[in-house]
């Protein structure tokens, strides 16, 4: 019996592209969404206002498309950041506050079999109930931001609306001329949108000072007790290194300061570090007063009274007037009007607060200072020993007093004796291990379980820093009066702990 193949038949004219029916179709449509104009002899043709009004109309429209993105992103990182805030400040509260913690004795022996264990399973217990914490928080911030961007989204519909609305009502305005249909949306979009691209964000203690910065530790703390500027001791260090990062002759650029009276007034005309030292701390001195600066906490007036530093203190005044205080919109618009004045390209540093306060910890800690306990950052949950309740340990004050000086983890959760290596594994290029110190290196005892923080060194004598002096772990009441700052020739510190390695910053 033969075999049939059955096959399919393929229709393909119905696929075939009619390239003129298309076109005619495309025609046929711009016809239509056209606006006719009707002059003469009726002939339709696009008019040059129309043109304008639409050009103008996608430009609004791309603003707010762009405008809206990072309304998205500022959404995102604010819910993250109050998230977490409001977090660590509830659990901080309730430990400060607890009497209940037991005290329980530690010896500092590495041989405390018993000791290590418990110290171990409390660090296990921290980083398992961290990880259960992330997830949860994760799944709050998830619906958080649904529901941000469902009002974000509304948001744009009804900014688009306005401007559709907007754009079409300018065809009435076009005998007033182009110029000034321009000048309308200019001034629209910077009303709407212009404390998006202007705003006062600062984000400190993302970078550190360098050591020719730390080297003028003795003299920065010489002058800032002259002049009244003790509790800024680490702004001043951030405007040295914004300045010049500590290098050259004038490491606070202190030679056009109106208060320079020996050297020229000119770029770099100071020749004596210490004079230009002198003399910036002085001038920043003068500006904290004017800026009316109450306290380490008072950021608002910090800020003001930094950019009239390096703007020259007539910032603050003209600030105050006409913004009642400093932000970075107003910022640029007094460098603007100064370059307009001057007949120059560039005036001072618009960022300048920001380009500062990245080298201040959170907790305006610095390395000649006392510990700020109130600074949640480095003694609160943030610190994984106050999440174990290892309050008092040398370990967690170690880890804290780093937070503050350097405004970031130092990455340690071990017992003291391996905290100098765990925190050059974790910043390999900022921190190395060496048998002589720097300021603001950690150091781990070799023959004792111990960690403290270099605070000061000439090359013979060694300032420290170090918790735990009562060996057993403390309420968060007790802890802060469990330090010591001491003092002592290197070889003395090497033969108390049986050795010693220091993490020194590069």
């Amino acid at each position: 019996m033969p075999k049939t193949i059955k096959t399919r038949e393929v229709v393909r004219d119905i696929k075939t592209k009619n390239n003129k029916g298309n076109l005619s179709h495309f025609i046929k449509f711009s016809v239509v969404q056209s606006k006719p104009n009707v002059v003469g002899n009726k002939k339709e043709r696009m008019t040059s206002e129309a043109e304008a009004t639409e050009s103008i109309q996608a430009t609004a429209i791309k603003t707010v498309s762009a405008s809206t993105h990072r309304i998205k992103n500022y959404g995102k990182e604010k819910i993250l950041k109050h998230k977490e805030r409001i977090k660590q400040q509830k659990q901080f509260e309730s430990f400060k506050t607890s009497t209940s913690i037991p005290s329980k004795d530690v010896k500092m022996a590495k041989s405390s079999k018993t000791n290590k264990t418990h110290y171990s399973k409390q660090m296990r217990y921290f980083s398992i109930t961290k990880h259960k914490n992330k997830i949860k928080e994760a799944k709050e911030i998830k619906n958080n931001t649904t529901r941000t961007t469902n009002v974000i989204t509304r948001t744009f519909k009804g900014s688009v609306a306005v401007v559709r609305k907007v754009t079409s009502s300018l065809s009435t305005l076009l005998g007033a001329g182009t110029g000034l249909i321009l000048l309308l949306v200019i001034t629209l979009f910077i009303g709407v949108f212009g404390s998006l691209s202007s705003g006062s964000i600062i984000l400190p203690g993302t970078e550190t000072v360098s050591a020719e910065v730390l080297a003028y530790s003795d003299t920065i703390e010489k002058y800032a007790k002259q002049y009244d500027m003790e509790d800024y001791i680490v702004i001043i260090q951030a405007v040295m290194m914004q300045e010049s990062g500590g290098k050259g002759s004038d490491p606070m650029q202190s030679s056009e300061c109106p208060m320079n009276e020996k050297y020229p007034n000119t770029p770099n005309g100071i020749t004596d570090p210490e004079y230009s030292i002198e003399v910036g701390i002085k001038y920043l001195s003068s500006c904290f007063k004017e800026a009316k600066v109450k306290d380490p906490l008072d950021t608002e007036h910090i800020y003001l009274a930094l950019q009239g530093y390096n703007y020259g203190n007539g910032y603050i005044n003209w600030a105050i007037t006409n913004f009642g205080g400093y932000s970075k919109a107003n910022a640029k618009v007094f460098a603007n009007e100064q370059c307009a004045k001057l007949g120059v390209s560039a005036y001072g540093d618009p960022d300048y607060v920001d380009h500062v306060m990245r080298y201040v910890s959170l907790g305006f800690g610095d390395i000649r200072n006392n510990p700020n306990f109130e600074n949640m950052q480095a003694w609160g949950f943030n610190n994984p020993y106050s999440a174990s309740a290892l309050f008092g340990q040398c370990t967690w004050f170690a880890w804290g007093r780093f937070y503050e000086i350097y405004g970031y983890s130092p990455g340690f959760t071990g017992d003291g004796y391996q905290c100098a290596d765990q925190l050059v594994r974790t910043h390999p290029d900022k921190f190395e291990i060496s048998s002589t110190p720097k300021v603001g290196a950690i150091y781990s005892a070799i023959g004792k379980n111990h960690v403290g923080i270099v605070i000061g060194w000439d090359g013979t004598n060694i300032t420290v820093q170090d918790g735990n002096l009562d060996g057993r772990t403390n309420t968060f009441q007790e802890a802060k009066t469990d330090w010591k700052t001491s003092t002592y020739t290197l070889e003395t510190l090497k033969s108390i702990y049986g050795g010693v390695k220091f993490a020194n910053p590069k």
